[in-house]
């Protein structure tokens, strides 16, 4: 426990809770974390705009099929089961997706994390001399403190990645176009000495 909060750390089917035991399976013996970019919490409130409405469209029939003098019983009894498979796992899936996917940034890689499900995780280790560029982008506006990244690789080592909701996406960026930079200069000095 940190701070009197408890936080929920374990493995279920293909989801990992424990960020940093993920994290910690894919840094080398030299490498080191430069940071960790998590997903602003904006990503879920919007995602959850469309269960809400269907949760109201599913409460709405309710009230009618009960209106119209359906026994209450039945029709709670399906209007609970309609919301768990119409409502509830996509609500799931958008709030694992919030809070357990991650990009991780190291002095050698980029390491982008996507849980989005029980059932479902994707990771995808970049090593950074594959890196074509970084780039940012606002989203809605730049109304609200996030944006996108899209991360170029060189030709023939991958395809283009492009995060969503990173928070202060321009900054975030920056560290990994910079972490690039430091890469090759390690990769130089290696090479042709010092």
């Amino acid at each position: 426990m940190k701070s009197g909060a408890y936080t929920l750390r374990m493995r279920i089917f293909a989801l990992e809770t424990d960020i940093a035991k993920l994290k910690q399976q894919f840094l080398s013996a030299e490498e080191k974390e430069l940071c960790t970019i998590f997903h602003h919490p904006l990503q879920f409130v919007f995602a959850c705009v469309k269960e809400v409405i269907m949760t109201i469209v599913i409460v709405a029939v309710g009230v009618l099929l009960i209106w119209f003098g359906l026994d209450p019983a039945v029709v709670i009894f399906g209007l609970v089961l309609a919301w768990f498979v119409l409502v509830f796992f996509s609500l799931l899936r958008d709030f694992i997706d919030w809070k357990y996917d991650f990009i991780l940034l190291t002095t050698d890689k980029v390491v982008i994390v996507d849980q989005s499900s029980l059932f479902y995780r994707k990771v995808t280790p970049m090593n950074l001399e594959n890196f074509a560029s970084v780039s940012a982008e606002t989203q809605f506006l730049n109304i609200f403190p996030f944006g996108t990244i899209q991360m170029s690789l060189k030709e023939g080592t991958g395809t283009e990645m492009c995060m969503r909701y990173i928070p202060d996406a321009a900054t975030s960026a920056s560290k990994i176009s910079d972490a690039v930079t430091q890469f090759q200069r390690r990769k130089d000095l290696r090479r042709y000495g010092n």
